[in-house]
């Protein structure tokens, strides 16, 4: 969903000034957002400059998630409060403008900034990896009071064979399992959107986990799943065989691939740009080859059912 606003309007920074009790002198849009635009903000308090961020949402994506107007704000705000005080990195929520009443129709939710960066070009893969498997439990050992219910996927809400398919039997295949009643699922505090691109790095150490947009109650697997597709989209479906046997490690238990499954079938042809769009050069994208990987993950899973 492409994002017609570039810049805070002036509407928005006076409203960050007013809850963040400083004068905004510096905004930055972050690359890389796809449901959201996020900028970084340097506030002035009295003469110390501190940084902030602020994600805005455009009304027709909202309404695209199937929330309330105000909801998917309301929610986030919360989910970032919750899991902020049960120590995980996560940014700290400072106000919100759930509707849009006071940024100018643009709902809102201004956070502090985390320290690090993306990392899509490891020094060291295999501890990148294990880091990411070892936050993941400790996500979904949080307890939220009333997190909101699981969402089915809203990309996906019938099995399609993407257009780019090599194999189509394999998604047949895969969609054949998924219409068999799924298995008692290890139910969790889950991110829902866990994988790198929401993820922060500060000399090859994991400093913070962005984006709770969509954090909810929900299979724990499912999270994985998520975070393999977008592995194996980008790296490939080896690096998405050694995280899960670093999560399964991590976790104590083995993964269920029907879950997994639920979440790698929601890839589809869009992805290929929207990775793209993700990466923002940070790192090589294969896009002509995209469907493929996905494709030998899916085999990959279907193999140990």
């Amino acid at each position: 969903m492409e994002f017609r606003r570039r810049r805070p309007t002036p509407q928005t920074l006076d409203w960050v000034a007013s809850v963040a009790g400083g004068r905004v002198v510096a905004w930055r849009r972050m690359t890389g957002g796809v449901a959201s635009v996020v900028h970084r903000l340097a506030i002035d308090r009295g003469g110390r400059r501190d940084q902030m961020v602020l994600r805005q949402y455009e009304r027709d994506y909202l309404a695209h998630m199937q929330t309330g107007t105000s909801g998917l704000i309301t929610d986030e705000a919360a989910i970032l409060r919750a899991v902020h005080r049960a120590g995980l990195p996560a940014p700290e929520p400072i106000a919100a403008d759930p509707d849009g009443r006071d940024c100018g129709g643009h709902p809102a939710i201004l956070m502090s900034r985390l320290p690090g960066r993306l990392d899509l070009t490891p020094e060291h893969p295999e501890s990148w990896l294990r880091q990411i498997a070892a936050m993941a439990p400790r996500i979904h050992s949080v307890q939220i009071l009333n997190p909101p219910p699981f969402r089915s996927r809203i990309d996906a809400p019938r099995p399609v064979v993407p257009a780019s398919a090599v194999r189509p039997a394999i998604w047949e295949d895969a969609f054949a399992v998924l219409r068999q009643p799924p298995p008692e699922p290890a139910i969790r505090f889950i991110h829902r959107d866990f994988q790198h691109f929401n993820l922060l790095w500060r000399r090859g150490r994991l400093t913070g986990v962005v984006d709770w947009a969509t954090s909810c109650e929900g299979p724990a697997d499912f999270d994985l799943g998520h975070c393999r597709l977008n592995l194996a989209v980008l790296f490939g479906p080896d690096w998405s065989e050694r995280f899960r046997l670093a999560y399964e490690a991590e976790a104590g238990r083995a993964a269920d691939p029907w879950w997994e499954l639920y979440a790698i079938t929601g890839y589809s042809d869009g992805w290929r740009s929207v990775i793209a769009r993700q990466a923002a050069g940070r790192a090589e994208v294969d896009a002509v080859g995209m469907t493929a990987r996905v494709e030998d993950l899916i085999a990959a899973t279907l193999a140990r059912l």
